[in-house]
């Protein structure tokens, strides 16, 4: 949940002034940091800059504003904003950094990667520090053989924006899948060879993902080791993954995934997934909950095709199987409308934000989206420039959200991005009830 505005907030005026000056400060400042670096130099080879450096130092700096289309008098308006009078509208301005540092010592290699934001606008302010999202020791053993401790985001599967083998890391963000994630505490092993015939490649990973009610606790609460493993192979031509989790903190699952290329412009991929002894609760509208214990099955087909105008097209199906029908996310926008009504049972509430956190409100809570995306770079010869457009549906209650988005990296450094995202659906149905909707987002990134 959003949290709660503080005591004695300026005006909505002033704050909103406030988030454009941010944003904009954010800007000039990261201009002030490349202005010494904009005389072009002369082209030079030389070969020992593609060695590996003992030392690396990189991150970005980025600037965003968001301009916001409230739904003010929906249920999860309320829920987001619980001390909010109804608004229509609202500005964001966010400044995030990010820095990532490398040792290459030999056999060792230490790295780390910390992210740190501040976001203000009418309603809130909301400070995350600089904290880790990725880094740990890496230690190769051998030219087969590599050793790794540390926070690590494991990347499984061969979905887009959603997967359904992502047994050991936080779900990407369907609305922006490139987007930097926090990892896991982990301790693994990769073992990779390369072989004659048929099957010409092998790699073996094992980890153990630590739970105690501390670490990993977004994972989860228990004492357990969670172990997990992926076997890769390359046969027949085909990138082959069989994955799996034992029960711990969260349930067994098990999985696999391929992806292969029919010519040269047409690629398919897919997924399956299949989890043991899952524990789902739902709710009806008048707040009665039921609990059932069940196997679940998850999976995802999709392709890339690139066309002969140079456009490239991506599209998904995904069936996820821990997900809710149209009728049962219904009940549940039903019963957070009543929930959060006035003159409404206090323990209704508690209850509401408890179903929300389990999985009701995550990013996409329903059984099945269509995922389909279309991109091209240097569209009508505008170059440096990139366009393209996302739609994505629950394929059951036919709500759904476009995306269309124009980028330009012709300045040194800068990656410019504007988008706008627009959320459709009836009442009741999964984007029809999101608390925006429309957004739009400009934001300036400079990498060093």
């Amino acid at each position: 949940m959003t949290p709660r505005p503080a005591g004695g907030a300026m005006p909505v005026r002033q704050r909103r002034h406030l988030a454009c000056r941010m944003w904009l400060a954010g800007v000039l400042s990261a201009a002030a940091l490349t202005s010494g670096l904009a005389n072009a130099e002369e082209f030079s080879f030389d070969a020992s800059e593609f060695d590996k450096k003992p030392f690396e130092f990189s991150g970005y700096i980025e600037p965003k504003l968001e301009g916001l289309r409230l739904r003010s008098d929906s249920a999860a308006f309320a829920l987001a904003y619980p001390d909010a009078a109804p608004r229509d509208s609202l500005w964001r301005g966010t400044i995030t950094l990010e820095l990532a540092g490398k040792a290459n010592l030999a056999d060792w290699v230490l790295d780390a990667r910390a992210q740190g934001s501040q976001a203000n606008d009418a309603l809130v302010t909301r400070t995350d520090n600089l904290r880790l999202m990725e880094g740990g020791v890496r230690y190769s053993a051998g030219p087969s053989l590599t050793l790794d401790a540390g926070k690590r985001v494991q990347r499984w599967g061969k979905g887009y924006a959603l997967t359904t083998v992502g047994f050991v890391e936080i779900p990407k963000d369907p609305g922006d899948p490139t987007a930097s994630r926090e990892g896991f505490v982990m301790a693994s092993g990769e073992f990779t060879r390369s072989l004659e015939g048929p099957v010409s490649a092998v790699s073996f990973t094992g980890l153990m993902l630590p739970t105690d009610g501390t670490t990993n606790a977004v994972f989860g609460k228990s004492t357990d080791l969670n172990p997990a493993a992926k076997l890769y192979l390359l046969a027949w031509d085909t990138d082959i993954d069989l994955m799996g989790r034992a029960a711990g903190a969260r349930p067994a699952a098990f999985g696999l995934d391929f992806s292969r290329n029919i010519g040269s412009n047409l690629e398919l991929h897919g997924e399956w997934a299949r989890q043991r002894n899952v524990t789902r609760s739902t709710v009806s509208t008048t707040g009665v909950v039921s609990s059932s214990t069940r196997d679940t099955t998850s999976w995802l087909l999709g392709l890339r095709y690139l066309t002969s105008s140079e456009v490239t097209w991506i599209a998904d199906w995904i069936h996820n199987g821990l997900g809710y029908s149209d009728s049962e996310l219904g009940d549940y926008y039903r019963f957070l409308n009543l929930a959060l009504a006035p003159g409404a049972p206090a323990e209704w509430v508690g209850k509401a934000v408890s179903l929300a956190r389990s999985g009701y409100l995550r990013a996409n809570p329903g059984l099945d989206y269509v995922y389909l995306k279309a991109s091209v770079s240097e569209p009508l010869g505008w170059v440096y420039g990139a366009a393209s457009v996302t739609w994505m549906a629950n394929a059951q209650d036919r709500s759904w959200q476009l995306t269309p988005e124009l980028s330009y990296t012709g300045f040194n450094g800068w990656d410019l991005r504007g988008r706008l995202s627009w959320l459709q659906g009836a009442q009741w149905s999964e984007f029809g009830e999101k608390a925006t909707a429309r957004k739009l987002e400009l934001t300036a990134r400079y990498s060093f």
